[in-house]
Parts: C-alpha cells; sequence; structure tokens
C-alpha cells in the first residue's frame, strides 16, 4: 500500500527525467501512450492521482505526492508513478528551464 513513508525512503525511489524513464516504464507496462497520460495529468492533476491499465495485467498509478497526501516533500510536486510496492516509485520531471522564467 502507498505510504509517505514508504516515498520518504530513497531505496524505494528512482528520480529520472521524462525522455529518460517514460519510454522503458511505457514498454514494459504496455502502455504506448504513456507520455500523453503524463502529460495530461500533468497539465490537470486531480488529488486521489489516475490509474492506468496497461497489458500483461500491469496498472499505474499517476500522483503528484503534494497534492495526494496533502503534504510537502522532496520533489513532491513532480509527477509520481506508482508501480506497487515490489517495484520502485518512479519520480518523472522535467528539467528547469531557466529561460521559462526570464532568469
Amino acid at each position: 500500500m502507498l505510504s509517505l513513508n514508504w516515498l520518504k525512503n530513497e531505496d524505494n525511489v528512482v528520480y529520472g527525467k521524462d525522455e529518460e524513464l517514460v519510454p522503458v516504464l511505457a514498454k514494459d507496462l504496455v502502455i504506448p501512450d504513456l507520455q500523453k497520460k503524463i502529460d495530461q495529468f500533468r497539465a490537470s492533476p486531480v488529488k486521489e492521482g489516475v490509474t492506468l491499465r496497461g497489458g500483461r495485467r500491469s496498472s499505474v498509478l499517476i500522483f503528484i505526492p503534494d497534492l495526494y497526501f496533502d503534504t510537502d516533500m522532496v520533489m513532491g510536486g513532480n509527477v509520481w508513478l506508482y508501480l506497487g510496492e515490489m517495484r520502485p516509485a518512479y519520480c518523472v520531471y522535467k528539467p528547469w528551464d531557466p529561460a521559462a522564467c526570464g532568469c
């Protein structure tokens, strides 16, 4: 079961950029449009997250920990993917673009 303490344990988490993690996970989960689903969720997140079903009896919870647990944690404002306690949780993020803020 997903818990905040489980996510805070660094042994249970993999951090990576969208372009690094999503293609591998999309293939593994048999969800070809995973990047599109993540982008849609990022644009319109919901507190309880969204569960997607993939092939080979797989599923993934797409969520934002700061919303889901109503707290503040390191990297908790990013989109995360939870595949169950037997697999790591994946924090997928877009790198900060200094040009976007006018810095």
